[in-house]
């Protein structure tokens, strides 16, 4: 945690001054390390001098071929390094991508880092999907559909199988473990869930260090899951929405130096016209299916003031995600953004509950229950030690779990009516919910 605080911090402050000597940063790798403490490194082909001062931030001298990021300042037209952070990755295993931006209606670019190493390779004359089945990496085939993703429904009526993940965070072995182990994809990666339904309930991005290929592993479950007559329901996060909006605070250090290397900041690789950037825009930032009420942070009785139906209140978080910068100054003309919109709202835990103005009542709970016909408010966004409900009435049921440790990844299912909190290993445990 510190190694990535220092990490944002420098990243996203280059401008601090230290008297009239601006200090900037360098992410790359590191190709000679002095032999003597006060010899001169090269890093990403650049040659820096330190100081008697100089911070080398690892518990052993790093090697050749390791990443590192440098602050550093122009002193006497020489580099001096002031901070050295070897980021714990070797250049030549950093594999990322691909990465998809639509140049035109029918013409796909992707890049691709492997090795360290980036290239790009452009797509033209696309007129109907096609399957590119010939990428190195996690990711082996992408499918290229030149027909934007158009946004879901809304309401959904109950299936007679539910899964509900959320707050995955870029832990895609984890997760592929969790879907494989209860039998929603083959080793594979493929759907086998038939006509069941997988609800994420926002954050699969940011921390972790596979969220592209997490991405593209749910991207192709959702075409899979609609042809076998199933469903993947993409519920936005807040993470979602600050990575399109450029808030790169809790992004992994990796992606700092895969994008150094690709020259772009990271969010434009999630800008409108890529791949994943205009499906993340297609999505619901609140869905109901059956009697469950999807939303990532959670439905703030502020918000409810405003009345709005669920369609309604869905367009208006498209509209408001990057680069939209929207002025509404409530919750229901500013959701994405607003402390009481479908991000943030953490009201349902006592521990938080001053920050928005006191916990939620009962009552309020029902209320909004009631207008949206739905039985219990299902969140992520606020952690909690397992899957279920967070009180005695069972309105509201938790599901952000620390995905980073297998032992306590799990899911909210539904089958027949009958909600069970499952297990990475499959095991199951019946939720007795009152209403």
């Amino acid at each position: 945690m510190n190694r990535l605080f220092w990490l944002v911090c420098v990243v996203f402050l280059p401008g601090l001054l230290s008297g009239q000597e601006v200090r900037r940063v360098m992410i790359e790798e590191i190709q000679v390390v002095p032999t003597e403490a006060k010899g001169k490194w090269t890093i990403g082909g650049q040659v820096f001098g330190v100081l008697p001062t100089t911070q080398i931030n690892a518990p052993k001298l790093p090697v050749a071929g390791e990443v590192a990021a440098v602050q550093y300042l122009v002193k006497d037209a020489q580099l001096v390094a002031t901070i050295i952070q070897p980021m714990g990755i070797k250049a030549a295993d950093v594999n990322d991508g691909p990465y998809v931006t639509w140049k035109d209606a029918s013409t796909a670019e992707v890049l691709m880092m492997t090795a360290g190493k980036v290239s790009k390779k452009t797509y033209q004359q696309i007129t109907k999907p096609i399957v590119i089945d010939d990428l190195p990496g996690l990711v082996k085939s992408i499918t290229l559909d030149p027909a934007a993703p158009a946004s879901p429904r809304s309401t959904w009526t109950e299936p007679s199988s539910l899964m509900a993940i959320s707050d995955l965070e870029g832990n895609y072995q984890n997760a592929r473990k969790f879907l494989e182990t209860n039998k929603l994809i083959d080793q594979k990666g493929n759907w086998i869930w038939g006509k069941g339904h997988l609800v994420l309930v926002g954050d699969l991005v940011d921390r972790g260090s596979q969220v592209t290929e997490l991405m593209w592993l749910l991207h192709r479950l959702e075409r899979q899951a609609r042809k076998a007559g199933g469903r993947v329901h993409y519920v936005l996060g807040n993470h979602e929405a600050m990575v399109m909006g450029g808030d790169l605070r809790y992004i992994h250090p990796k992606y700092h130096f895969v994008t150094a290397r690709m020259k772009l900041p990271y969010d434009r690789l999630f800008a409108p016209d890529t791949e994943i950037g205009r499906w993340w825009r297609s999505k619901n930032g609140v869905e109901t299916v059956g009697n469950l009420l999807f939303i990532h942070g959670g439905y703030s009785p502020v918000l409810d003031q405003a009345q709005l139906d669920i369609n309604t209140l869905n367009q208006r978080i498209r509209a408001g995600l990057a680069p939209a910068q929207p002025t509404g100054s409530t919750p229901g003309t500013n959701p994405v953004k607003h402390q009481h919109g479908p991000f943030w709202y953490r009201g349902y835990f006592q521990r938080y509950a001053a920050a928005w103005g006191g916990k939620a009542t009962a009552e309020e709970i029902r209320a909004i229950l009631k207008r949206h016909g739905a039985e219990h408010i299902v969140i992520g966004h606020t952690v909690v030690d397992q899957v279920g409900p967070l009180d005695e009435t069972g309105t509201v049921i938790g599901i952000d779990v620390k995905w980073t440790e297998a032992e306590k990844c799990q899911g909210l299912l539904q089958q027949n009516g009958q909600l069970w909190r499952v297990s990475i290993d499959g095991k199951r445990e019946k939720l007795e919910i009152g209403k």
